[in-house]
């Protein structure tokens, strides 16, 4: 779920920070620049995790403000295809179910990676799954499985804790040069890191354009072992 990428950047620091330790103050920079940002095909920034090299600081013409050469890495959220997450229920809509895990929201269950048997109720504007019956070759149609006893039925409640598995990511490029940021190299360590070398354009993690998100996943829980945690746990009692 969580992996590094090696980033280098030019980072400016203000009069006002002079004060500090260069270091600090290079360091709080990086963190208000790149936190819960989106770098494009690498992830979402969390947090700093440790400055690799700084220049010495350079003053332009006419600005002030120190300058500095700096190399450093990021904690970066991308889970892998096919990781299995736990999250929370945020909404739901005939489009299928928000997931949220906390720091990042943009997760969709779509209805046909639901448990099969599974269907939309309007009225409660919740899905529902009902354990197949083994007698029946075929899944019911949505209609009939609205008209089964409530009883029989298992509905997923907005807030419940879900595990899900990742099916798919999209990237959306919402900055105002659509189509001119540099893509980042490859080279960072770890099966999942990848290097984002060169100063690149970020889109904050809430920051969409026609609705769109600049990173965001679709997951199922079509699989055993997936789906509202309470219905594993009253199989295991």
């Amino acid at each position: 779920m969580f992996t590094f990428c090696i980033q280098k950047d030019t980072i400016r620091v203000e009069p006002r920070d002079f004060s500090k330790d260069p270091v600090d103050a290079i360091r709080e920079e990086i963190h208000r620049r790149y936190a819960n940002r989106v770098i494009p095909n690498v992830g979402l920034c969390i947090s700093l995790l440790d400055l690799l090299s700084a220049s010495e600081g350079a003053v332009l013409y006419g600005d002030g403000c120190f300058y500095y050469r700096c190399e450093f890495r990021l904690i970066i959220f991308r889970p892998y295809i096919g990781e299995a997450l736990v999250g929370k229920v945020k909404s739901q809509s005939p489009e299928g179910i928000v997931v949220s895990v906390g720091f990042f929201d943009d997760i969709l269950v779509p209805p046909n990676l639901l448990p099969d048997w599974s269907a939309y109720n309007h009225d409660r504007r919740a899905f529902f799954w009902l354990p197949a019956d083994d007698t029946s070759p075929t899944r019911p149609t949505d209609r009939a499985l609205l008209n089964q006893p409530e009883d029989a039925k298992l509905y997923i409640g907005r807030k419940d804790w879900i595990r899900i598995r990742v099916e798919e990511e999209h990237w959306d490029d919402t900055s105002p040069t659509s189509g001119k940021t540099r893509a980042p190299a490859a080279g960072a360590a770890g099966p999942a890191a990848q290097g984002a070398q060169g100063e690149q354009g970020q889109a904050t993690a809430e920051q969409r354009t026609n609705g769109k998100s600049p990173y965001s996943l679709i997951a199922s829980m079509a699989e055993d072992g997936t789906g509202v945690l309470d219905w594993w746990a009253e199989d295991e009692e």
